[in-house]
């Protein structure tokens, strides 16, 4: 990258600052990976600089993805889970992923990396559980170096389910040891945590009837002592609210309080199914929430409690969640159910626009801990920007172009800077053969399909 990079010529600059302004005609110069200035206008340009022009397009700060399990991307429209709710779901799903190996994960990784950037993400995280022992011990390094190789701001969640909870004749399942040394390995060899970082690593416990409180307590403890997230799903279905009561005779966010995972570095996927006392609980311990409407839809889990979990304090996120329960990875669609759902338990005032872009910006970059560097475009952000063309066949003749993004049927980005470093130009991905990149794809996932047929 050149010394300077100026965006201009933005027609809806949304910032997401404090004061939520939106500019028109407006422009961005970012200089080493940083924002240094925004304006009105074309700024005079020096010898040296790279012009990009927006063409009057919107920008956005680059959304967030803080929930996904991208390798469940090869098995997308699965006949044998199609209408099934979440317990019989995941008996079905797990078998298909027995021979799961590194190259597999790789392109999973890629693809879905591929499908969220176009979509207006620049950061995700990437919830893995899922370690074959044929595998072998580097399936997180091949979604580690998927993500180098797009571009991407990529958070891996170290997964796991423990042997004791794995229910696949043994070829899955890890001990407390295994997990922790192979989660302290990754971080020294991975996890960036530079303002321009762009690898992360955050410790995730699959759910909490998949690991005891040995494993929840070490993985606090460790995170802690590396400055890292923690990660688990909770809340998804009032299943877990009986097994908890049931087998460990505590509620569950009880037993998250009991195993130490408090704090603004912890958030929990879905949060449908808690009660009143739990969502205060939440709040006092300052703990976020991943919402995930599609997948919540898709799987008729419910409807995440957005409103009484902000109103308790919960920093609230989104999350695409797994491409086998969603089945897509279209963040900018994400926005919009999000947009949608609340208002159909609530009414149509429940939720704005500007409400739900700030769960995909800076909720997202508060509870993935880089609200510092991320989810506004302010001076000193990271120069993190989706430009979305300003009018497309859904959204042509709309009043106001800025809600049509969000109201109208999800559009793609034209341009999407990660780190000033343009990742997709004219709507393209930027170094990616992607026809190549769909094809292997497709080979893998036909083949761990059939693998159970």
């Amino acid at each position: 990258m050149n010394s300077r990079l100026i965006v201009h010529r933005i027609g809806h600059l949304v910032t997401m600052n404090p004061a939520r302004e939106i500019l028109t005609d407006a422009h961005v110069v970012i200089e080493r990976g940083a924002i240094t200035s925004i304006g009105i206008g074309s700024p005079e340009s020096l010898p040296g600089d790279e012009l990009l022009d927006a063409r009057g397009g919107i920008a956005l700060p680059g959304l967030v993805n803080t929930h996904h399990h991208l390798f469940q991307n090869l098995a997308r429209a699965y006949t044998p889970i199609a209408n099934v709710p979440l317990f019989p779901w995941i008996e079905g799903l797990i078998p298909v992923f027995r021979h799961l190996n590194p190259e597999d994960l790789y392109l999973a990784t890629q693809v879905g990396l591929a499908e969220l950037m176009l979509s207006g993400c620049t950061l995700c995280s990437d919830h893995h559980y899922l370690f074959p022992r044929a595998a072998g011990k580097d399936l997180m390094d091949a979604g580690f170096e998927a993500a180098r190789a797009m571009g991407c701001r990529y958070v891996a969640c170290r997964g796991s389910v423990q042997k004791s909870a794995a229910r696949a004749d043994d070829w899955m399942g890890e001990s407390v040891d295994e997990i922790l040394t192979d989660s302290q390995r990754l971080h020294d060899q991975y996890h960036q945590a530079t303002p321009d970082g762009l690898l992360g690593l955050a410790l995730a416990p699959g759910s909490i009837f998949s690991g005891d409180r040995t494993l929840f307590q070490e993985s606090a403890r460790m995170a802690r002592s590396l400055g890292l997230g923690l990660h688990t799903h909770l809340g998804e279905v009032p299943e877990e609210s009986e097994f908890c009561l049931k087998q460990l005779g505590r509620r569950p966010v009880d037993l998250l309080e009991e195993y130490e995972w408090a704090g603004e570095r912890v958030w929990l996927a879905h949060g449908i199914h808690f009660s009143d006392q739990e969502i205060a609980q939440l709040g006092r311990m300052r703990v976020g929430v991943a919402h995930c409407p599609c997948c919540n839809m898709r799987m008729g889990s419910g409807v995440c409690r957005v409103r009484d979990l902000t109103t308790a304090g919960v920093t609230l996120s989104l999350g695409v969640d797994g491409s086998a329960s969603n089945d897509s990875g279209h963040m900018l669609n994400e926005v919009r159910l999000a947009l949608f759902l609340t208002r159909v338990v609530h009414g149509a005032g429940s939720m704005t626009v500007d409400r739900a872009l700030e769960m995909a910006t800076l909720g997202g970059a508060k509870n993935l801990g880089r609200a510092s560097e991320l989810g506004s475009l302010e001076v000193g952000k990271r120069g993190d920007i989706a430009i979305f063309p300003a009018d497309d066949i859904w959204s042509n003749g709309a009043e106001n172009k800025v809600h049509a993004l969000f109201y109208c049927h999800p559009r793609n980005v034209q341009t999407l800077l990660v780190e000033g470093n343009v990742r997709v130009r004219d709507g393209q991905l930027v170094g990616v053969n992607l026809d190549e990149l769909l094809a292997k794809h497709r080979k893998a996932a036909h083949r761990l399909q059939q693998s159970v047929r």
